[in-house]
């Protein structure tokens, strides 16, 4: 038996600016990510690093439709996950985005693994939610340890 998670969020901006923001490297770095090897496009292998924890992760990009969804797969929990984030229009000007992982085992290590990443997609919404309504960087300081303050 296996189980998904599911993490949504309403961000204030129309659809093709939220959808700019998770394809290019640059802004996705504003909120996600320390740097990408390159944009989300159908077909490549991305690497994402992560300075804060010092970590690279590989995305395999499977499709991506232009405004309405991106697929790719990564196996940076030990096991292949498909990731599905969609995107639709709310109004003219709000974009409801929607992260589906797949799939958990539905054991002690996998609902582990499983609140792991709804946690962390939920604050990388938030995150793309400050970034794309207010130009807010969540991320700012993550490097910084509390014994450098």
């Amino acid at each position: 038996m296996s189980f998904d998670v599911n993490v949504r969020e309403r961000i204030l901006r129309p659809v093709d600016e939220v959808f700019d923001a998770v394809v290019d490297p640059a802004k996705l770095s504003e909120y996600f990510i320390s740097s990408a090897s390159g944009p989300i496009e159908e077909g490549r292998r991305i690497t994402w690093s992560f300075d804060d924890v010092g970590t690279k992760v590989e995305i395999d990009v499977i499709s991506v439709k232009t405004g309405k969804e991106i697929v790719y797969e990564s196996s940076a929990l030990g096991h292949k996950l498909r990731t599905t984030i969609t995107f639709e229009p709310d109004g003219a000007d709000a974009t409801v985005v929607t992260i589906k992982d797949s799939s958990f085992e539905m054991t002690e290590d996998g609902v582990k693994r499983a609140l792991g990443q709804n946690a962390g997609w939920t604050y990388t919404l938030c995150g793309l939610k400050a970034y794309v309504q207010f130009g807010i960087n969540l991320r700012s300081g993550l490097n910084k340890r509390l014994t450098d303050v």
